[in-house]
């Protein structure tokens, strides 16, 4: 059937990047991220301190350095969002494992759709679908709605809307909480430092811009970053990856609740 392109579906909470091969230099994000080979055939993560674990399936905790190098099998590599719930079920499971080597069998079923879903011939709904079902798989439980402080969800809000450009003054404001309090209570709820999640939803807010064509400086201003330099540096370090190769040789395609989640700072250029 030929080389399969790159696809990457975004929703709300995550997202899903489908390769038939990549090498990466080191790289860390804010993201959990769960690696399954296409073809069950192992790929090869190395950690910042040299050890190398070959696998057909992965999860690794966030701000974990690693490279990668996927060759001839496939790549279905889920970023879960650290907000969302599937993020915090997960979390439970990783304990104090950077880099988790995971049992693809564990998968089930699920593997059925890996191959359709790296030549783009699954509708939408069902790719989403899948990508539930990978995290479930990994939970062994259903993804049960846990909500979050509704005070550090409207922090949340306020970062995403301003592109992570928000002083913590006035996010404080937003909370009804003291700098120290909130910053304690973000943590808690979140996985991450506020600093860490404003930097991660410019990211976020970059990716979600490539649905359609646009300059690069206007994507990078629009989320936030000072230039388009300061913005490839960024994508550089947490995907191996230049936003030039996203935009030219990746089908993004995003449903509604992503649009409407991360549309917003693009809607208001």
């Amino acid at each position: 059937m030929g080389t399969p392109p790159n696809f990457l579906h975004l929703w709300d909470d995550s997202f899903l990047y489908v390769t038939p091969a990549i090498q990466s230099g080191l790289t860390a994000r804010s993201s959990a991220t769960l690696l399954a080979s296409v073809s069950g055939h192992p790929f090869t993560l190395e950690g910042i301190d040299g050890t190398r674990v070959r696998c057909a399936a992965a999860l690794i905790a966030p701000h974990v350095p690693r490279r990668l190098d996927v060759e001839g099998c496939g790549l279905l590599s889920l970023n879960l969002d650290p907000a969302s719930t599937a993020y915090r079920m997960l979390a439970t499971r990783m304990g104090d494992q950077g880099i988790q080597p995971l049992d693809a069998r564990r998968f089930g079923r699920l593997r059925d759709d890996f191959e359709p879903v790296q030549y783009g011939a699954l509708p939408d709904a069902r790719v989403q679908a899948l990508s539930i079902g990978m995290i479930q798989s990994i939970t062994e439980s259903p993804l049960l709605a846990a909500r979050i402080d509704p005070r550090v969800a409207r922090v949340i809000e306020a970062i995403r809307k301003h592109a992570g450009q928000i002083p913590l003054r006035e996010l404080s404001a937003v909370a009804c909480l003291s700098p120290d309090r909130l910053t304690h209570l973000f943590a808690a709820q979140v996985g991450v430092s506020i600093k860490r999640y404003a930097l991660w939803t410019k990211v976020r807010l970059t990716v979600q811009q490539f649905t359609r064509p646009r300059k690069l400086t206007d994507v990078a201003l629009n989320s936030g970053f000072t230039d388009a330099a300061h913005m490839s540096r960024t994508f550089q370090r947490y995907f191996g990856l230049a936003p030039s190769f996203l935009a030219n040789q990746v089908q993004v395609t995003a449903d509604a609740q992503a649009s409407h989640a991360w549309g917003r700072t693009a809607a208001c250029a």
